[in-house]
């Protein structure tokens, strides 16, 4: 941020300079203006994000000075000073809203699984530190890393139960990487012909398709068949 703050500013300039109407949609009408466009909006979310209480007369004051070239009431010791503190202060806010989100989420998905164990005697706890319940118990082959799945799944967010991802057909892998790690372990739980419902904490979904940063989700899947190779 320190090295791109003046860049950002000076792009930003038609955009907060100029006395556009909120209330109409700007016209943009080349790829200049849509990229001018962009920058002024990521100056202006820089400065809604919080994280400094900045003026925003003097920011557009600032930037016109720049452009033509005015006297600069900050010489470059004291500029560059600022804008090392302006990329602390950002990096900072990141990291403390980051650190918030987990804890909540840690907190939210703490209390769904103590009330999930409690309400619902059929969910087990694995070693991994997920949960799992087996709605219907396959007699066949158990699955093993190597082995040739022949599967459909169905994964929803924890908190609403809204559908993140499912299969349209009948799915064939490879039970290995690249597989999230709570999937990979909890199928290894499964005989050919089972049903398993998971509940996976965020930490063990990474990589999972289309599961948002710090959310815990729910895995139904049904095991149909092991190929034998």
């Amino acid at each position: 941020m320190k090295h791109h703050l003046p860049v950002v500013l000076a792009l930003a300039a038609t955009a907060l300079t100029s006395c556009v109407n909120n209330n109409e949609k700007a016209e943009l009408k080349n790829e200049r203006d849509t990229l001018s466009w962009a920058m002024g909006m990521s100056l202006a979310q820089t400065m809604q994000a919080g994280f400094y209480d900045f003026d925003e007369n003097v920011v557009r004051q600032a930037i016109e000075t720049t452009l033509k070239n005015g006297n600069q009431p900050l010489n470059q010791e004291d500029y560059s000073a600022a804008s090392g503190y302006i990329a602390f202060l950002a990096q900072k806010y990141q990291r403390d809203m980051a650190k918030n989100t987990r804890e909540t989420a840690e907190k939210k998905q703490s209390d769904y699984f103590a009330k999930l164990v409690k309400e619902n005697p059929n969910v087990k706890k694995s070693a991994k530190g997920y949960y799992y319940e087996v709605l219907r118990e396959g007699k066949g082959t158990k699955a093993t890393i190597g082995k040739r799945l022949k599967f459909d799944y169905k994964s929803m967010e924890m908190a609403n139960g809204n559908i993140i991802d499912q299969s349209q057909s009948t799915i064939t892998h490879v039970l290995g990487k690249p597989m999230f790690e709570g999937i990979l372990d909890g199928m290894q739980h499964m005989n050919a012909g089972s049903k398993f419902r998971f509940y996976f904490p965020y930490e063990l979904v990474a990589g999972a398709i289309g599961v948002p940063e710090y959310t815990p989700v729910i895995y139904e899947v049904e095991l149909h068949e092991i190929l034998n190779d």
